[in-house]
């Protein structure tokens, strides 16, 4: 039986994982197949409901990954769910949804992925009070400070201070929010920035080797940057994009302004091979020739 991975997106025949997979399964020696799911921006709730009831009710149907739709997955269809990781409790949100034992499983897995490509840009150990500006206070910045809580948690250094942006007070309320739930211990300035310049100002003022971190999907999923061309980034400073593809003015502004600049191509093996690993059943270790030969083969097919 050749098992069915599904892809749940806007435009999946776009991402390179299309290409990507196929080789994987072949490095993996498993027999499955990518099959991807393509719906609007806030679809009808019983499209994603319909997603969620193939995935349960098709024996060959293994599992798969959720981009976008992250939260309307689960906000429609949470009663389809056996169980819940703690992860997609707090977030409201499935990235990842697994067969174990004949049990609908749903998980959040960008607090972990997040952390992984963040300490790989930045290591624990080397931030020794510099901060972290998180531009958009989305699904993908909460799921960050998840991941920092975490570590802080487990003794590992974290940030001196977070700063999140957003354009409505809204995002930041509900970030906010679960902050207090968890006991969040990392200093937090949440600012609304109506502007690009109120954004830069942010920037500008978060001292000395600063992580700045794109995560409004401005330069992917729609055009544009959440910073205007002028911006000036502190010395030492690093700007992560979370994309991987798209026109990232973004890493341009940052590059332009003297900042060291990485794009979002660590995350997404990251996320994509946590996935994967979640819902085949396989270990597939962050670090190690495996992860090493499973990247190779990733960054061959991005082309």
């Amino acid at each position: 039986m050749t098992a069915i991975f599904t892809f749940v997106g806007v435009s999946t025949q776009q991402s390179a994982i299309r290409r990507i997979y196929p080789r994987w399964m072949t490095e993996l020696g498993v027999d499955a197949r990518l099959v991807g799911v393509d719906l609007p921006l806030d679809a009808p709730r019983e499209q994603y409901r319909r997603v969620v009831e193939r995935i349960a009710d098709d024996p060959d149907r293994i599992g798969g990954l959720v981009t976008t739709h992250k939260l309307n997955i689960l906000a429609a269809s949470a009663d389809l769910f056996d169980e819940l990781d703690a992860s997609a409790a707090l977030l409201h949100e499935v990235s990842c949804i697994a067969k174990r034992g004949g049990r609908l499983v749903g998980a959040a897995l960008d607090d972990r992925t997040s952390m992984l490509a963040l300490d790989r840009l930045r290591p624990p150990t080397e931030w020794r009070g510099a901060q972290l500006v998180l531009l958009g206070a989305g699904g993908a910045s909460t799921a960050t400070t998840l991941g920092l809580h975490a570590a802080q948690r487990a003794g590992r250094g974290v940030p001196s201070h977070v700063h999140v942006t957003a354009r409505s007070r809204d995002r930041l309320d509900e970030m906010a929010a679960l902050h207090e739930t968890i006991g969040f211990g990392i200093p937090t300035t949440f600012s609304v920035t109506t502007s690009v310049d109120q954004a830069a100002a942010v920037v500008a003022g978060s001292g000395e080797r600063s992580v700045v971190v794109n995560a409004t999907g401005m330069g992917k999923d729609r055009p544009g940057s959440p910073l205007p061309d002028d911006v000036r980034f502190p010395p030492g400073s690093l700007a992560w994009d979370m994309n991987y593809r798209g026109e990232r003015r973004f890493l341009a502004q940052a590059a332009a302004a003297g900042a060291g600049v990485v794009d979002g191509w660590d995350y997404f093996v990251y996320s994509w091979t946590k996935v994967v690993s979640e819902v085949h059943g396989i270990g597939i270790p962050p670090t190690g020739p495996l992860f090493d030969r499973l990247s190779e083969i990733a960054r061959e097919e991005q082309g």
